[in-house]
């Protein structure tokens, strides 16, 4: 039989034909309204639950990709203004590039200047000797004034 699908969704054993008074027209079936409602009907219920279904998770991925551009866009603006603030604090605002992949290549290069230059202010050398000065020990101690010499006698 054909058309069985259409057939049982309209709850008929079969469906009838027509073809004219004459038989001269292409063979067609005829629908009531009832029958017509059924159809439609189906359609909307199955073109609803396959598309809610899809438009739900199409949604919840067009959600989830924003949320992610959101983030990664608050991370760019967040590394370029550190960026920014790194150049500045080194004093290469005057130096600075077009992108931020430039900037921090160039902070690099400052970086590695000042890991490589000797002169620092805050290291002070000292081999933990006292080194006297014209004599004195501490630039007032003389260890040649008669009480400094019997000091040096008693600690021997």
């Amino acid at each position: 039989m054909k058309f069985t699908r259409i057939t049982a969704l309209l709850g008929l054993a079969q469906l009838t034909f027509h073809a004219g008074v004459f038989g001269t027209q292409k063979p067609f079936a005829k629908l009531s309204e009832e029958d017509l409602e059924k159809i439609e009907n189906a359609l909307a219920g199955l073109e609803s639950e396959g598309m809610a279904e899809e438009l739900e998770k199409t949604k919840q991925s067009l959600s989830d990709a924003v949320t992610n551009l959101e983030v990664v866009k608050k991370n760019s603006e967040e590394t370029a203004q550190a960026v920014e603030a790194a150049l500045e604090t080194a004093g290469l605002k005057e130096e600075a590039k077009e992108s931020v992949v430039e900037n921090i290549a160039l902070l690099g290069e400052k970086c590695k200047e000042f890991g490589g230059s000797k002169n620092r202010h805050s290291v002070v050398e000292n081999d933990g000797k006292e080194n006297s000065e014209n004599g004195l020990i501490g630039g007032f101690m003389n260890p040649e004034d008669e009480h400094n010499k019997l000091l040096q006698r008693v600690k021997k």
